[in-house]
Formats: C-alpha cells, sequence, structure tokens
C-alpha cells in the first residue's frame, strides 16, 4: 500500500482533530458506601509531608478508601456523640466530587490512551509516507539519470550517423564505442563478471561444437570407407557385367557377320537368277525381233511401191540402214544390265 505525502498529512491532521474534540461522558452514576473508614490507615498518613512533598503515590493508595467509605456513623472522640451535620455534608460533597474526578480521569484515561493509539497510528503513517516520498525521490533521481544517458546516447548515435563511421556495441548495455580497444576496456571495468560467463559459455560451446565436429569426422570417415567399399563392389559388378556385356555384342557381331555373309551369298544367287532370267527374255525378244524383221522385210518385197494406211512402206536397204542404230541401242542396254549386276 502506497500513501502520499499529503495524505499522510491529512491523517496525521484528522488524528489531531479527533485527539482535541472533546468526546461526550459516558453515563455515571454514583456508588453506595457502606464500609467504615480505617482509622489506623488513616492516622498513619502524614498529610503535611503528602503536600509538601506531592506524594501522588499515596493520595492514590488512599484514594479508593477516602471516597468510598461510609461517613454517617462518624461519632465525636470525646463525647461519643453524632458528628456535625455540616461536617458530614462536606465529608459527603468531598466524597462524590472525588468519584466524579475519578469517573473523568477514567473518561480522560481512555481518551489519552485512544488519542495515543492514533498518534502512533498517524506517526507510523508519516514515516510509510516519508519513505514512500524517498523512494519516489530516488526514482526519480534515477529517471533523470536515465534520461541524461539516453539524451547522450542519443546524441552519440545521431554523431555517428551523421559521421558514417562503423561502432563497437556493448552487448550487456547500451554503450557504443568508436575504438574496439575502448570496448575490451569498458567490458573489463562494467562487465568483467558478465563478460566471464560469456567467455566460459562460448568456451563451453566452442569444445560442444568441437565435440560434434569430432564426431561428425568420425561419421563422415566410416561413411567415407562404406562408400569406398561399395564402390569397389561396384566397379568389380560393373566390370563383371561390362565383360558379360561385351562378350554377348562380339557374340551379336559375330552372328551379325555370319547373318551378312548369309544375306550376301543370297542376294548374289538372287541378282545371278534374275540376269540369267532377263539375259533368256532378252534373249527371246532379240528372237521374236529379228522374226518380225524377216517378216517385215519379207512384207516390204511383196508390196514394193503399195501404200497402206499405216504410211509409205520403205526399201530393204533404208532398213539396213537403221540396224546400226538399233545394235547401238542393244549395246547399250546390255551394259546397263551389266552395271545392274554388278551393284
Amino acid at each position: 500500500l502506497s500513501l502520499s505525502p499529503r495524505s499522510c498529512h491529512s491523517n496525521a491532521a484528522d488524528a489531531e482533530r479527533a485527539a482535541a474534540a472533546p468526546g461526550p461522558l459516558p453515563a455515571f452514576q454514583f456508588r453506595p458506601r457502606h464500609g467504615s473508614p480505617d482509622w489506623r490507615r488513616l492516622s498513619a498518613v502524614d498529610v503535611e509531608r503528602v503536600a509538601g512533598e506531592l506524594d501522588v503515590a499515596a493520595l492514590q493508595e488512599h484514594l479508593g478508601h477516602v471516597t468510598f467509605c461510609s461517613a454517617e456513623r462518624l461519632r465525636c472522640p470525646h463525647c461519643r456523640g453524632p458528628a456535625d451535620p455540616l461536617l458530614l455534608k462536606l465529608v459527603r460533597l468531598a466524597q462524590l466530587s472525588i468519584e466524579y474526578l475519578l469517573h473523568c480521569q477514567q473518561h480522560l484515561g481512555a481518551q489519552l490512551q485512544g488519542r495515543e493509539q492514533a498518534l502512533r497510528a498517524a506517526d507510523a503513517q508519516l514515516e510509510q509516507g516519508g519513505k514512500e516520498a524517498a523512494r519516489r525521490a530516488q526514482e526519480m533521481k534515477l529517471l533523470k539519470e536515465e534520461c541524461r544517458r539516453r539524451k547522450k546516447m542519443i546524441s552519440t548515435q545521431q554523431v555517428m550517423l551523421e559521421a558514417r563511421a562503423s561502432y563497437h556495441q556493448c552487448q550487456f548495455c547500451d554503450k557504443a564505442f568508436m575504438n574496439y580497444s575502448f570496448l575490451q576496456s569498458h567490458m573489463q571495468r562494467r562487465h568483467k563478471e558478465e563478460s566471464h560467463t560469456a567467455e566460459q559459455k562460448k568456451k563451453a560451446q566452442t569444445d560442444k561444437l568441437q565435440d560434434e565436429i569430432d564426431k561428425l569426422k568420425e561419421q563422415l570417415q566410416l561413411t567415407k570407407s562404406l562408400l569406398e567399399a561399395e564402390q569397389q563392389a561396384h566397379m568389380a559388378r560393373f566390370s563383371k557385367e561390362h565383360e558379360h556385356q561385351r562378350s554377348k555384342e562380339e557374340e551379336i557381331l559375330q552372328s551379325f557377320h555370319k547373318w551378312k555373309e548369309e544375306e550376301k551369298e543370297r542376294l548374289a544367287d538372287e541378282i545371278e537368277k534374275v540376269k540369267e532370267m532377263f539375259m533368256k527374255e532378252f534373249k527371246e525378244l532379240a528372237t521374236k525381233n529379228t522374226a518380225l524383221e524377216n517378216q517385215l522385210l519379207e512384207l516390204q518385197k511383196s508390196n514394193m511401191q503399195l501404200k497402206s494406211n499405216l504410211g509409205t512402206l520403205k526399201d530393204s536397204h533404208e532398213f539396213t540402214e537403221e540396224r546400226p542404230q538399233n545394235d547401238q541401242d542393244y549395246q547399250n542396254m546390255m551394259q546397263l544390265l551389266e552395271k545392274q549386276v554388278v551393284l
């Protein structure tokens, strides 16, 4: 619970006003008196001494006895007659006054005790308010220092930005330095424990990373050996498969050459057969051509000067002049057939 100084002062003022204001007296009633005075105790009291020394303790000791004793049965010590009524009235009034004063004393004592408690509470509140004020003053002082530090940092950053210079930032606070040596000095001066802890953490992380690197190296070496073994096995299997493939290719190539020779022989036989067939047909055509020429000569002889719908017939000597050209065509055709057979 935080209290401001103004509220503490107001509470203290309220307590003082409550203590100064007189409260109403409680209900009061005089007590009856039955006991007789203790003359021995009264005779032992030296009234002059009590008055001279202001012995309040002696008065308090006999106050209750004197106030609440009965004085109605007082007798004269000489004549043993009843006491003077005026004297009895005086004693009676004195007793009633003392009883009322005792009641007022008790009431004032109770009020005084309450006021003392209120005063102690006000003092406690005042002390708490003072502590709160001191705390607020300390916070205000810290805030002012923080504001000054931030202003200085902002001005430094503005200068750095305007100068476009590189700076070194502290990793534990907001300060920055133009030189790395200044940063190291600041770390040793202000953040020695933090830097030591950071170095230990960094060293632990470095050791951990080194262990992980060593483990990875071992795993890499193991993987490399496994890969080399697999590569050797693969190379052996590949060489074996290559040999098998090469043997198959050689067999296929031999089969192909054999098939090629067989096909070549078969084609040569077929070409020879075709050549013979063409020669046979050519001879037959030559025979038919010769027969037709003979028939034509006979017709020409029988009809020397006759004309027909087919045109003018020629003599044999004219036909013999055209025959050498037919022989030349025949020779050319034979050469062409021989070339085709060779191909």
